[in-house]
């Protein structure tokens, strides 16, 4: 009876263990990207500890932090930040969008270095919406990123085919590029600077001073 006491107590012991260092190695700090197309850019900053994030849009004149997103993956809850007039409000997650036609994903063949991380390529094709996406992903235990996508239900199609990709939990897309099925691109984002650090939890709370918008 001892001896089965005892080695349940090491099981548990293990299984928790294990789950710590998971959850330890999980990717905690700051990612900046950069979205363009032919006519703007745009500058985002990921903060990330455990399930909650933080998005920040940073102004390209002011290159200030114009707006924010609070996102908590455990809740499935959002919040807007509006800096400027100091104003905050929940923030309902959209409708999924429609995928038209297939999407055909394939591993590619290139390697990068981005970042510091050893990026695959990943490639996902769509005949009837004519466009493809081209991606390099590093895995770094992203683990909070398909579940983000997911949250955030974005239209875009760089959004949308990378969870068409089977492989995706844990990792991050350094680099996507979007063309049409002539190759002309339409659009880009790119990790300008990833850093791993210990982030202050104060960083997803409401300033202080800012007043919820009521519609």
């Amino acid at each position: 009876m001892k001896k089965t006491i005892l080695q349940l107590t090491t099981i548990i012991v293990m299984l928790f263990t294990f789950s710590y260092t998971l959850t330890a190695q999980s990717f905690e700090g700051i990612i900046e990207f950069k979205k363009s197309s032919s006519n703007d850019t745009s500058n985002y900053v990921y903060t990330v500890k455990g399930n909650q994030i933080r998005i920040d849009e940073i102004g390209t004149k002011s290159h200030k932090i114009e707006g924010s997103f609070l996102v908590d993956l455990d809740a499935k809850s959002m919040k807007f930040i509006n800096h400027e007039r100091k104003l905050y409000g929940d923030q309902n997650t959209p409708a999924s969008p429609v995928i038209k036609g297939n999407c055909v994903i394939k591993k590619g063949q290139n390697v990068k270095n981005l970042q510091g991380y050893k990026c695959v390529e990943y490639i996902v094709t769509n005949n009837d919406e004519n466009t493809q996406v081209t991606y390099y992903v590093a895995d770094g235990k992203f683990s909070f990123f398909d579940k983000l996508l997911r949250q955030l239900n974005r239209k875009e199609k760089s959004a949308i085919y990378f969870l068409q990709i089977a492989e995706i939990k844990n990792m991050f897309p350094m680099l996507s590029f979007q063309t049409d099925l002539t190759g002309k691109e339409t659009s880009r984002l790119e990790v300008t600077r990833i850093i791993k650090k210990e982030v202050d939890s104060s960083q997803f709370e409401i300033p202080k001073g800012y007043n919820k918008f009521e519609k």
